[in-house]
């Protein structure tokens, strides 16, 4: 629907057909007037001053427009990422179902398995009489290797151990074959070869080697 509305701008009237209401006509006049009042109270003729108001109101519509584009860009942004928010949102969201699913599942079998266990250990107990012991708790690493040292600790001792009477035998032998031979060999070589066997029992691989020596009646 058209309206007629007559304007008024620098003391002229303008009649206007428009398909805006008379409010709003009569207040883009009223805002128009005011604009060439200020560029005719700079000292400016009729022409120039129109055309400095238009100027300035087609100035004030562009950046209007611009103000227009980037808060268009702005909400689309927002939108976007919106939209993205709640498509990783419903993704997490299926995701953490099936892990739940899965959770779900888990637990069940777990049930399962320990009573399946518990009618075994009746099964066993029924069966022995002896209740199942506990199973012990697994060690750490610190406490296997003080466990390995501590049983390479006698192993060692005993090595050490067959070397020193190794040395004692071979010195003994020196010291009586360069006294008499004959007589050293006959006397140190039974208590050595018991020293010896004694070591040997303890660590075979240790023990050294005592070679037979052959006594003759006289």
């Amino acid at each position: 629907m058209s309206n007629s509305v007559t304007v008024k701008i620098c003391g002229e009237e303008f009649k206007l057909i428009t398909e805006s209401s008379p409010e709003y006509t009569q207040a883009v006049g009223v805002h128009v007037n005011a604009e060439m009042q200020k560029m005719l109270n700079a000292h400016m003729g009729r022409m120039e001053a129109a055309i400095m108001t238009a100027l300035n109101i087609a100035d004030d519509l562009f950046k209007v427009r611009l103000t227009d584009e980037q808060l268009r860009a702005q909400i689309k942004s927002a939108l976007d990422a919106e939209a993205s928010a709640k498509a990783e949102a419903n993704a997490f969201k299926r995701e953490n179902l099936s892990l739940q699913k899965k959770l779900d599942k888990a637990e069940k079998a777990l049930a399962k398995a320990e009573k399946s266990l518990q009618k075994v250990q009746k099964a066993v107990v029924s069966v022995t009489g002896e209740t199942p012991a506990p199973e012990a708790a697994p060690l750490d690493e610190a406490a296997m290797a003080e466990i390995v040292e501590k049983s390479k600790r006698p192993r060692k001792a005993r090595k050490a151990k067959a070397e020193a009477v190794k040395v004692e035998t071979e010195t003994v032998e020196e010291v009586a074959a360069e006294a008499e031979p004959e007589a050293a060999e006959v006397e140190t070589a039974p208590e050595a070869a018991e020293a010896v066997a004694e070591v040997a029992e303890a660590e075979p691989e240790a023990a050294p080697e005592v070679p037979e020596i052959a006594v003759e009646d006289e």
